[in-house]
């Protein structure tokens, strides 16, 4: 049968302190004893003295009748079962029992009888009276241990009922401490139980600088570092997952997207050689056109894809970047774009800086600028706003434009790899993609507002602010 820690504990300490007090108590009645003992002897021999003075007197002087009410007012003192005066002679001249008087006395100073009634034991003890140097007789009593007997099994019931109500306490108390001592470990015990069933939450929370405490404390700090590995490994997981998500999608997209310029290739270098043949020059220029236009189709998505397989590859040192600086000198550059839909561009002035690689942030703010050119409305000239806050800890950017616009449906997909708003616009659909692939490697985060169709669109990039990013 398996005993639980606190019921072995209160057994210990339960055993312990009853060893303890048995000592206690065997050593406290003999003490009682001893000092019984010694309180009735001494009161035996006050008695002997006192009464040795009178009797000292009575023999010198021969009168017994006075000494007779004192040894008789003895008696009520019910340890003393009789007393005689014996003079010089060995003869009883007074004493408390009258039919002994004129007798010679038995052997008294050495003799014990036993009471068969009581089982008490019968003392003689006895006082010589002396005239200096002459013995004149001897005072005698006959004492019964009753009392004594009785006094000290008195005391020792006392001292059993002591020592058994103590025992019971010490019982109570053991399984009190007991108790108190492992409900703890049984709360670190259910802790534990609990966060190997998967409650990742199960802590102790205990405080305090004892063993136990600093047991479950220990465990609190294991449970939250698995916690975190596990919250970390998930993580991993669902980035991988993602990844693998986008590996397909990419694999997916570029054998199509690619394999388009080849099957156009193909189709007009078949038609090219028919118009060879029959020397068609006008045929044979324009087929030529088109197999110029598809291979550079390619020679783009190529150089996309490798422009955005180097993200998180190939990294530049950050540096502290005006993002205001920063609009305005990737605008200085596409002037001519700008220039010539006649857009209207306006840059918020003293916009907060940055930590970042300031190569690939140029590439992420000259996509979005392209992007809000390219798919600005057909009947009004481009309009595009640049703006910037700090929210906390975090710089938020925006480029908002008067566009066609992007439908609530398609906001989450417009930044996935190879995919377009409409394939009435040109492009390779990976502006977007390198967009949110640059800000993510800088701890950062892409999204678009838009009410949706010919409402215009507000791309927006949220990246640390250089005191959390340093």
């Amino acid at each position: 049968m398996r005993i639980s820690l606190k019921y072995r504990i209160a057994i210990i300490i339960f055993v312990l302190e009853a060893i303890m007090m048995t000592a206690v108590l065997w050593a406290t009645l003999n003490h009682s004893e001893d000092a019984i003992r010694e309180q009735f002897a001494s009161n035996e021999r006050a008695i002997l003295e006192v009464m040795g003075g009178i009797s000292h007197i009575a023999l010198l002087t021969g009168e017994y009748s006075g000494l007779q009410p004192y040894l008789e007012n003895l008696l009520q003192d019910s340890r003393i079962e009789q007393v005689m005066l014996v003079d010089q002679r060995g003869i009883i001249v007074a004493g408390t029992r009258p039919e002994s008087i004129g007798r010679f006395p038995a052997t008294f100073s050495t003799a014990v009888t036993l009471d068969p009634e009581t089982q008490a034991r019968k003392i003689w003890i006895s006082k010589n009276i002396k005239d200096e140097d002459r013995l004149l007789g001897v005072l005698a009593m006959e004492l019964s241990d009753a009392e004594l007997v009785a006094a000290t099994a008195d005391a020792g019931k006392l001292g059993v009922s002591i020592a058994v109500t103590g025992m019971i306490l010490i019982a109570i108390v053991g399984l009190v401490v007991g108790s108190l001592l492992t409900w703890r470990l049984a709360v670190v015990t259910d802790a534990a139980n609990r966060f190997a069933e998967g409650d990742a939450m199960a802590r102790t929370g205990f405080r305090g600088d004892d063993e136990i405490s600093e047991l479950g404390q220990t465990f609190d700090k294991m449970a939250s570092s698995l916690q975190a590995s596990a919250e970390e490994s998930n993580s991993l997981i669902d980035q991988l997952s993602e990844k693998n998500a986008e590996l397909e999608q990419f694999a997916y997209t570029v054998s199509h997207d690619l394999k388009t310029p080849l099957v156009t290739v193909k189709g007009y270098v078949g038609m090219l050689q028919k118009d060879l043949q029959a020397d068609e020059r006008e045929r044979i220029e324009q087929d030529l056109g088109y197999i110029v236009a598809a291979t550079d189709t390619m020679g783009s998505l190529l150089e996309d894809l490798l422009e955005l397989s180097r993200v998180g590859r190939i990294v530049n040192e950050s540096e502290e970047v005006s993002l205001t600086e920063l609009f305005e000198s990737v605008a200085a550059g596409m002037h001519l774009q700008i220039a010539s839909r006649g857009a209207d561009l306006t840059v918020q002035p003293q916009m907060p800086p940055v930590l970042v690689d300031r190569q690939r942030m140029a590439e992420v703010i000259q996509n979005l600028l392209e992007n809000a050119l390219k798919f600005s409305a057909k009947s009004n000239p481009p309009k595009i706003e640049v703006s910037a806050s700090k929210e906390d800890d975090i710089i938020v950017c925006c480029v908002a434009d008067n566009g066609i616009g992007v439908e609530p449906e398609f906001q989450d997909q417009i930044f996935g790899l190879f995919n377009r708003l409409s394939a009435s616009y040109e492009g390779t659909g990976i502006g977007l993609a390198l967009v949110k692939r640059i800000v993510e490697v800088h701890h950062g985060r892409v999204w678009v507002d838009s009410p949706g169709n010919g409402e215009g669109a507000r791309f927006c990039f949220a990246l640390p602010s250089i005191e959390k990013a340093a």
